[in-house]
């Protein structure tokens, strides 16, 4: 019998299956997809560099996945928070200049306020509301809370917010691994045994035991097993948990809320923003930002990611990929009033989160009152049966590729404890 099999080969799932392989366990990865690291998705065929279909960045200086990054040897990029362009409705310029008009300064109260916030916890609207900004000021509050999730003002909980370090994305540097950031997972899981296209239907458990059932009628069976299966996977109902699983758990998935995330690559002629730009922030229009995936490099292709959450994402995923780029195709005309975006597109490409089987939605946020959510998802009380994945932890960003680092060796701790093995 296998000692440990894990569900799912993202970062969480590679990174438990590793930790568990190091003590002596046996491991098997069941996987669904023919690739590794869900989320994680590098396009190596839409120009002659890597572009990221899903998780973007390594996220600040202290990121506990930089060791695995050096140890890798993979080559990284900054991307400066200063070198942001903003549009607020008018002209896009550099955001320091957007900051200098008179009617934003009041947003400069936001963080202070976030600061003080108590329960009882208000939706971000409700929050900004007895804040009372106006005009420009409201835009760049709205931006600052939910610029970030993938869901609208009236879903998205305050309190859930600061529980999940999500405010601090506004702070730092980010850095892109110029490599492709599939090379991460790809790194960490060399050695281990994964079973690839296992399309999990059901999940038999107790404190024995774990038995997976795939679509196709493989079986695995073992001592424990770990989920890193994405929320919006474990709401949908795809995969059946025999017995039904806790009611703590149920009550915590119905509080964290799975948002649809939108990316189209957009790859042009020549390039028409300005070379600086790291990003572009939109507070109005039908995209929530665009990054210049290589900024600053004279000789590199000139690509941009156009990215949507929330309803925008919603929009374009409703929409055929033709007219969701001419969206953003016009969106950039508005943007940058002398180019000709569409004239100059050589090649595009959707990625919608949510119409992917093995994610079902981009990433998560919490809900009004949710807090705890996280951890009750996290709780070690379905048998042999342990829960990891990005939506698990909350520190020190939750729903972050160093999240789900996090989460997989602490369930990887929790398996082991379980079996009565110790670390080495």
């Amino acid at each position: 019998m296998i000692d440990v099999v894990v569900l799912g080969a993202g970062m969480a799932g590679v990174t438990a299956a590793r930790a568990l392989s190091a003590t002596g366990l046996s491991v098997v990865v069941a996987e669904g997809r023919d690739r590794l690291g869900g989320r994680v998705h590098t396009i190596r065929d839409f120009c002659e560099r890597p572009v990221e279909g899903g998780a973007e960045f390594i996220h600040g200086v202290g990121a506990a996945t930089w060791p695995e990054v050096r140890s890798a040897n993979l080559s990284v990029r900054a991307c400066h928070q200063r070198h942001m362009m903003f549009n607020a409705g008018g002209a896009t310029r550099w955001l320091p200049w957007v900051m200098l008009h008179p009617g934003v300064w009041p947003a400069f109260t936001i963080f202070r306020a976030l600061g003080r916030a108590r329960p009882p916890d208000l939706s971000a609207r409700e929050f900004l509301d007895r804040l009372g900004y106006r005009g420009r000021a409201r835009l760049i509050a709205e931006m600052v809370l939910a610029g970030h999730l993938p869901g609208g003002l009236d879903e998205i909980g305050v309190l859930g917010l600061l529980d999940d370090g999500v405010h601090t994305l506004e702070l730092g540097t980010n850095y892109r691994v110029e490599d492709g950031y599939d090379r991460l997972p790809q790194q960490i899981a060399v050695g281990l045994d994964v079973r690839s296209g296992f399309d999990v239907e059901t999940v038999s458990w107790d404190a024995g035991g774990v038995a997976l059932v795939a679509r196709d009628g493989r079986e695995l069976v073992a001592r424990a097993a770990i989920s890193t299966l994405p929320v919006g996977v474990l709401k949908s109902g795809r995969v059946c948990f025999s017995p039904r699983l806790p009611e703590a758990k149920g009550a915590a998935l119905d509080r964290v809320e799975m948002g649809p995330v939108t990316k189209l690559l957009l790859r042009f002629r020549e390039q028409f923003w300005p070379r600086w730009v790291s990003s572009i922030a939109c507070a109005t229009g039908p995209l929530t930002l665009y990054w210049p995936v290589f900024h600053g490099e004279r000789q590199a292709p000139p690509v941009l990611v156009a990215y949507a959450t929330g309803d925008r994402a919603r929009l374009l995923g409703r929409v055929g990929e033709a007219e969701a780029v001419e969206i953003a195709l016009s969106d950039l005309r508005r943007l940058f009033p002398g180019a000709d975006p569409k004239r100059g597109l050589i090649e595009a490409r959707r990625i919608d989160w949510s119409s992917d089987p093995f994610a079902c939605g981009g990433y998560t946020f919490l809900r009004p009152s949710a807090h705890g959510a996280r951890q009750r998802l996290a709780a070690a009380d379905t048998g042999a049966l342990f829960w990891a994945g990005s939506a698990t932890q909350s520190v020190p960003i939750a729903d972050t590729v160093e999240a789900a680092y996090a989460s997989g060796m602490r369930a990887a701790g929790e398996a082991r404890t379980h079996l009565g093995v110790p670390s080495r």
